[in-house]
């Protein structure tokens, strides 16, 4: 099966582990079965003492604490404890070797799933829940990490003391182990009929799951608008829904789950009474001793957890290979956007010039393009500022510069080289990004500034800050750039979450800035003087604009404005008024609106 095969590619790392592990499990599994015959051995000795005891006795004791009784009683007692001894030692000792390998696998496992998110486009996250990555990521692997340990551990468990103790039966006496192992038969096809059952159903009810983490998440961050319209019982219903889905499919398979230890115990003692009433029998007939059924009975009591086991194991693989070709989807999926290695130009500074030619772009699934036959350039040292309608196409287009999205068709260059060409690090290395969904991290307000650049000094920070017009905001906190910002930022106003994403962008100081209407939280006064810094560093960098109100782009040096995802006109603010077409509307109603405003 190819989905083992790559599971067990893992254990190659660290197979010294996993063999001494192995070692160390089958040798324990050697001292335990010494214990029955060294009880054995007790048991039979005092037995014989007993009917050669040349006297009436008064009790068991005084036959035990006789000087022969005794000695043979410390003797064997001795040989029990230091077997005991050894079989724990073996047994921590196989913990510390199968188990820490496999929390070693799970660690190596968890970083390569999260490197590959890293590296997948846009588009992957658009186009799947967020609470099924999620699951992914997290459960998934805590369920894979299981074959590692438990299912590795119990199957050489499984094997090595069957193995042994049943040799040992045979050897004390084959007729009684026929009738001791008659039950195991049914129980594998039992734990046959339940492994066909419970891998049907686990991968059901792992996308379940995924449903439910998706929803609860999707509240939990949209926690303000839910109260603020007031729709906790609608949002409630929602995930009861989701929960009463998973909770009838998660019992059906508790049910059959709970049914396997019931019957295994069962079979189990079927096995135990029929050891006793074929073992009385074999001992009335001077076949085998008391201590015989004794030894067997413990023989039969230690085959119960290698054959519990063999269920728990079956259930456990099952659970770990559905979560693994789950987790095993994320490491295969294409890497659209993929690096190159070319030395040059991983070392490249960007300088700003951009190009876009016959660019077309469509959204996986959508029948329409969201861009259309694009061309335009904008110099070096340019502000270039988008406006439109919503849905027009502005972010989709700003986003295919840093390769977030690679165009459907035609060629995007930054500095004259195509993006596909570019080391994405060096290419987004130099462009300052700041989205139109202000995000913040819940950290420290210095974090969040600091985000883009490593070991950033605290003149840095604060520089950034002042440019971005939120440093006395963040003066005026208790804990100034100590101040937790919580979960999306939720402790900043709007304006403060722009203006500190926006710090976050300059203190990189990009080639390329792009603001992808980032001053809509801000009021005009704020707006101008972030956007004079702006200008004064015109020479320095290319600048994007993207926004809905006039006034932040007038002053741009050329202005396109997009519909349908083509532009359908472009130039100077002063040009595109004396078209008197689209971009002169939206002006008319922007001022009319300003001025209704005003009475």
């Amino acid at each position: 099966m190819e989905s083992l095969r790559k599971l067990n590619a893992y254990i190659k790392k660290y197979k010294g582990k996993f063999i001494l592990g192995a070692l160390f499990l089958t040798a324990s599994n050697f001292f335990l079965i010494w214990i029955p015959v060294f009880i054995r051995r007790t048991m039979d000795e005092v037995e014989k003492m007993g009917d050669e005891y040349d006297r009436a006795y008064s009790s068991i004791f005084e036959i035990l604490f006789s000087s022969e009784a005794g000695e043979i009683l410390a003797y064997n007692s001795l040989l029990l404890i230091g077997t005991v001894a050894m079989y724990g030692i073996l047994l921590f000792a196989t913990r510390q070797t199968l188990i820490v390998g496999s929390r070693h696998v799970e660690f190596d496992i968890r970083n390569k799933v999260l490197d590959k998110l890293l590296t997948l486009p846009q588009r992957y996250f658009e186009s799947n829940k967020s609470g099924e990555i999620y699951v992914r990521a997290t459960e998934d692997i805590s369920r894979v990490r299981e074959y590692f340990g438990p299912v590795v551990m119990y199957t050489i468990n499984t094997i090595t003391r069957a193995g042994f103790i049943i040799t040992m039966m045979v050897i004390i006496n084959p007729e009684l182990t026929f009738w001791a192992l008659i039950p195991l038969p049914f129980l594998s096809g039992f734990a046959y009929w339940v492994s066909g059952y419970i891998n049907k159903y686990q991968t059901i009810i792992q996308e379940k799951y995924s449903d439910i983490a998706g929803t609860a998440q999707e509240a939990f961050t949209s926690i303000r608008l839910i109260k603020a319209f007031n729709r906790e019982e609608y949002k409630q219903k929602i995930f009861e829904k989701e929960s009463e889905s998973y909770r009838v499919k998660k019992l059906k398979l508790d049910l059959v789950e709970s049914l396997f230890h019931p019957t295994l115990n069962l079979l189990i003692g079927v096995s135990v009474v029929i050891v006793i009433w074929q073992g009385g029998l074999m001992v009335i007939n001077d076949t085998i001793t008391v201590g015989n059924i004794a030894e067997f009975v413990i023989y039969v009591a230690y085959l119960t957890w290698p054959v519990a086991s063999l269920g728990y194991t079956v259930n456990t693989f099952q659970k770990s290979l559905a979560s693994w070709k789950r987790v095993d989807r994320v490491l295969t999926e294409p890497v659209q956007i993929r690096d190159v290695d070319d030395e040059e130009l991983l070392n490249k500074s960007v300088k700003g010039s951009i190009e876009f030619k016959n660019v077309d772009f469509r959204y996986p699934g959508a029948e329409e393009k969201a861009i259309n036959n694009v061309s335009f350039k904008i110099e070096e040292g340019t502000t270039a500022a988008f406006v439109g309608r919503t849905g027009a196409g502005k972010t989709t287009l700003v986003n295919l510069i840093p390769r977030l999205f690679d165009a459907t068709s035609g060629t995007v260059k930054v500095d004259g080289v195509d993006v596909k060409k570019w080391s994405t690090s060096a290419l987004r290395r130099g462009i300052g990004y700041v989205p139109q969904e202000t995000f913040l991290f819940s950290t420290t307000v210095k974090e969040n500034i600091a985000f883009g650049v490593e070991n950033a000094s605290m003149k840095q920070i604060e520089s950034a800050a002042e440019k971005a017009n939120v440093l006395q905001n963040i003066l005026e906190f208790e804990k100034k750039f100590e101040t937790i910002v919580g979960e999306r930022g939720i402790t900043l106003s709007g304006g403060q979450k722009q203006r500190t994403a926006i710090a976050r962008a300059l203190i990189k100081d990009p080639s390329i800035i792009i603001l992808d209407d980032s001053l809509s939280a801000v009021d005009t006064k704020t707006e101008d003087e972030i956007l004079s810094h702006l200008r004064e560093r015109r020479a320095e960098n290319t600048t994007i604009m993207i926004s809905h109100r006039i006034s932040t782009v007038k002053n741009a040096d050329i202005i396109f404005y997009l519909e349908d995802g083509t532009i359908a006109e472009k130039g100077s603010h002063e040009a595109l008024l004396s078209l008197e077409g689209r971009y002169a509307r939206m002006y008319e109603k922007q001022l009319l609106e300003e001025q209704l405003a005003q009475i």
